[in-house]
């Protein structure tokens, strides 16, 4: 990856002696086709949200969990402002009852799923967001049935937000509901944000963000 002063903008002086702006000036200095074919936005492009039977078959404890989902989330850290998951997070989501309480300290598939969930949309939702549509889920469609479409519409968004390509997916539900435009909608989000903030790290402003703070 290229050093973030590279490409950052021509930084043009505002005063009465200021040069003339010269045409390189108004050209930006990381075009989205080169973006694209970073290693940043290659890895992002094969993120995979896993369906609910990806998800592990036996009881994991909470290090485990936390270690699981960090691998998932991996490829689009560039999103996520801190870790993605934490022993605290868990513990606070379990008392907040967005998650299951575990069973001799021990989290099966439904509960690493709504930690899965929770850490992809507390990116841009609140908690009390997040726990509506927990609810509304719960009134509607089996943990496994609403989670499947979760990860098909993730993966699909993410990968729209990252190709070069002007196709998009279509919208996998059978029939539009309440509950599939949620969805739709915050995985556009999570993919969009995913993709603005891989895209800020390319061009170098979270460095000169980081410098500046130094200083």
């Amino acid at each position: 990856m290229e050093s973030a002063m590279e490409h950052l903008a021509t930084i043009i002086p505002m005063s009465d002696t200021s040069r003339r702006i010269a045409a390189e000036d108004l050209s930006p200095t990381a075009l989205p086709d080169a973006f694209l074919k970073s290693d940043v936005a290659q890895a992002a492009s094969k993120f995979h949200f896993p369906s609910f039977d990806e998800l592990p078959h036996v009881n994991l404890y909470r290090d485990q969990v936390i270690g699981y989902i960090e691998g998932v989330l991996a490829p689009l850290s560039s999103c996520a402002e801190g870790p993605w998951l934490t022993p605290a997070m868990v513990n606070n989501y379990v008392k907040q009852r967005l998650v299951p309480a575990p069973t001799k300290k021990l989290y099966g598939r439904e509960q690493i799923a709504r930690l899965l969930v929770i850490c992809v949309f507390k990116q841009f939702l609140s908690m009390d967001a997040i726990a509506r549509m927990f609810t509304i889920q719960l009134m509607t469609y089996p943990v496994e049935v609403a989670f499947d479409y979760i990860a098909t519409e993730l993966n699909h968004a993410v990968a729209d937000a990252f190709s070069a390509g002007t196709t998009q997916h279509e919208d996998s539900a059978r029939v539009v509901t309440r509950e599939s435009v949620l969805v739709r909608s915050a995985a556009a989000a999570f993919a969009s944000k995913a993709f603005l903030m891989s895209y800020l790290a390319y061009c170098g402003y979270d460095a000169a963000y980081e410098e500046d703070r130094r200083r």
